[in-house]
């Protein structure tokens, strides 16, 4: 059976309610949090989560409050990787993309990946953090950047994207722009215009209510009305129950022309097979 890393974080992180009655209070937030602590010790660099988090990225666990997150600091990061953002010490961006990198469960990893890139990090920058990354470390991190794409908007998307990759079948093109024959253009979170399957993650219905769902089923009529199939998936599919979606783009493909040999397509299975098994809790 193919072997996947890690694929989510395995430490219990608290959750508060969506509509805590008491609020945030400011000396829980992770920033402040770590400021108390470089106060308290003027030593202490942010690293890892609390760096991405002070630079404005979130790459905690999905469901995870920043307020219970352990701040994350070490005392001995080389001068060149070190920088200063809102007046305290942390790690560089391109530093910190290594870290979460290496560092980080695979999903979660390549989702972080995916938002450092897509505001842009340096190339000279981050070759010169990984120049002193070895062995293991060294290893993940290439493999997450190389399953990086910052064409994809949302981490649910990068988690959906990385599961594909991962299950072997073929790459999609995030963001794929299908033309219409009016002359607009429809957009589906990834597509294969060779086949015509298109997959989409349906987080926008669930945050901005009955009219954005509408919308999106009139698009994705519009394609199915040019000979598209549009796969649409919820996060509990891509979080918890990967198998039977992936299944079913294998079999679309399959049905549309996709021709992979024996060998291929039993690794396929094995693959599809790995990564359901990876993200049982």
């Amino acid at each position: 059976m193919t072997r996947l890393p890690m694929y989510r974080s395995s430490t219990a992180t608290l959750t508060r309610p969506a509509h805590d009655p008491d609020g945030p209070r400011a000396e829980e937030d992770l920033l402040l949090r770590f400021e108390a602590a470089f106060e308290a010790d003027f030593s202490l660099v942010a690293t890892g989560r609390t760096a991405a988090w002070i630079h404005g990225f979130d790459v905690l666990p999905p469901g995870s409050d920043q307020r219970d997150w352990p701040v994350e600091s070490s005392p001995d990061p080389l001068l060149a990787d070190i920088t200063v953002v809102d007046g305290l010490p942390v790690t560089t961006l391109a530093r910190t993309l290594v870290d979460c990198a290496a560092d980080l469960p695979r999903l979660e990893a390549v989702a972080a990946a995916d938002q450092f890139l897509r505001a842009g990090v340096d190339a000279g920058a981050l070759a010169a953090a990984l120049e002193p990354v070895h062995g293991d470390r060294l290893r993940r991190a290439n493999a997450t950047l190389l399953a990086a794409d910052p064409r994809s908007e949302s981490p649910m998307e990068s988690w959906t994207r990385c599961l594909i990759a991962d299950a072997g079948l073929p790459t999609p093109v995030p963001q794929l722009r299908v033309r219409t024959p009016n002359g607009r253009s429809k957009f589906l979170d990834f597509g294969w215009e060779r086949w015509r399957v298109g997959v989409e993650y349906d987080g926008m219905g669930a945050r901005l209510g009955l009219e954005a769902e509408a919308s999106d089923r009139r698009r994705h009529q519009v394609l199915r009305n040019l000979g598209w199939e549009v796969v649409v998936l919820t996060a509990s599919d891509v979080m918890e129950h990967p198998r039977p979606w992936l299944l079913r783009a294998r079999d679309l493909f399959l049905e549309r022309g996709w021709d992979p040999s024996a060998n291929e397509m039993k690794d396929v299975n094995a693959r599809i097979e790995a990564v359901s098994m990876a993200l049982k809790p």
